[in-house]
């Protein structure tokens, strides 16, 4: 199955694959990823400016805190430069290797990190 993107409908290459999974894959799924998430946590593998994807720390929390970064600069006299980014592709262009690397690296049981070669 597959879900359109953006752009021209009749190009295949603005579809996105999707798979439809089974209720124990996505038992699993979760299992390995609660336990991935923990893992990192304890290790103290992101920062506090990390936002999305992880468990408490949503992208509203982000924009209101940016904003009150903003409210304090700028009621302390300061001036506020902004530079935007687009990271819609940015997984796309990760080196698998290079971050199963540093998966391990971390002390990542090797049994949870998938050889890239067949899940890509």
């Amino acid at each position: 199955m597959a879900i359109h993107k953006k752009g021209n409908k009749n190009q295949p290459s603005n579809y996105r694959p999707i798979t439809h999974t089974s209720i124990i894959c996505k038992i699993m799924e979760s299992i390995v990823r609660d336990t991935i998430m923990d893992f990192s946590s304890l290790i103290i593998f992101f920062s506090n400016k990390q936002f999305g994807f992880i468990k408490g720390r949503f992208t509203v929390l982000q924009l209101l805190q940016l904003l009150d970064d903003w409210t304090l600069q700028l009621d302390s006299g300061k001036q506020i430069d902004v530079i935007y980014t687009d990271f819609e592709k940015a997984f796309y262009k990760v080196p698998h290797h290079r971050l199963i690397s540093k998966l391990q690296s971390y002390g990542l049981s090797t049994d949870l990190i998938v050889d890239t070669k067949f899940s890509m």
